[in-house]
This record gives C-alpha cells, structure tokens and sequence, in this order.
C-alpha cells in the first residue's frame, strides 16, 4: 500500500506529500548445505529492469504463524529445499525512509533438496549452490547486487564466525 502522509521534520518544515510504502515483512534464507556451500536463486527484477542472483527470499503472508516458518516456507517453495536448522541472524528496516518493513534474515545448515519447487512463473529463474569464494565474484562483478541481501549475507557469515 502506498500512502500520502503530512510529514513534519524537526526543524519544523512540512513535506506534503510525504510518500510511505506499506509492505509485508521480508524473509531472506542464506542456506549452506554440508559441503559449505551456499544455496543462491537468479530472478527477474522489474523495478530494475534486471536479473541478478540473490538468496532465498520472500514475504511473510498472512498465513504464517512466525517469520521462521515464512523463511522454511519460501526456502521450500523457491527450491525445493529444507533445512535441519534455521536461525535468525538479525532484523533490519528495509528503507525506513520510505517503507514499514523489515528483513529478518536467516541461517540455516545442512540444507538438500527434498522436493521440486512450486514457485509461480514470475519468480526464481534458478537456483544452485556455490562456494562462498564464488559468492563473492559474483558480489565483486555486481550480479549479486542488491544491498539488502548483501547485507544478510554479512549478518550470516557473522554468525558464522566467517569474519
């Protein structure tokens, strides 16, 4: 949902229209199967015109009793895959400039597949899993280039002790 608020600044200017996106809660999974190797999806993006490799990823629905079942949801969905052990790494704002929602980013181990995917047509293009040293290339040549998941991956290999 978008709406027009009256925004006052604290030096006591007022921006009318003041644009805020309402959007659901985000889930990213950064999934590493037993050879520590991590799980990444290729999609479309149509605000940027662009197809860019990314994690696991997704909103939270209504019909999701946690933000952990949302992310074993989406994980399932976009690759088939499940994982033995999910943990929330950390919590962010996506743009708290302009939107409500935040990211809750997860890890998860020893993730393999156990079904075919049942994503719609408009999402996961593919998916596979890479070295992390891979990872990389593709952050350092700006094929995985969204901030936001950039920004998970940081909190993962954190977590991890990776850095």
């Amino acid at each position: 949902t978008l709406r027009a608020d009256r925004c006052l600044t604290p030096e006591g200017h007022t921006i009318e229209p003041y644009y805020v996106i309402e959007a659901k809660e985000w889930v990213h999974i950064f999934a590493i199967n037993k050879h520590s190797e991590v799980l990444i999806t290729r999609q479309y993006r149509h605000g940027a015109g662009i197809v860019c490799y990314e994690l696991p990823c997704g909103e939270v629905e209504e019909t999701d009793t946690s933000v952990i079942e949302a992310a074993k949801r989406e994980l399932l969905e976009e690759t088939g895959c499940s994982a033995a052990h999910f943990e929330l790494v950390g919590s962010s704002f996506a743009n708290p400039a302009r939107q409500t929602n935040r990211i809750h980013s997860f890890i998860c181990y020893d993730t393999v597949s156990v079904q075919e995917p049942s994503h719609d047509i408009n999402e996961v293009l593919d998916f596979n899993f890479i070295r992390l040293d891979e990872l990389f290339k593709l952050i350092d040549n700006g094929t995985f280039s969204q901030s936001l998941h950039i920004g998970s991956v940081f909190l993962a290999l954190r977590q991890m002790k990776a850095i």
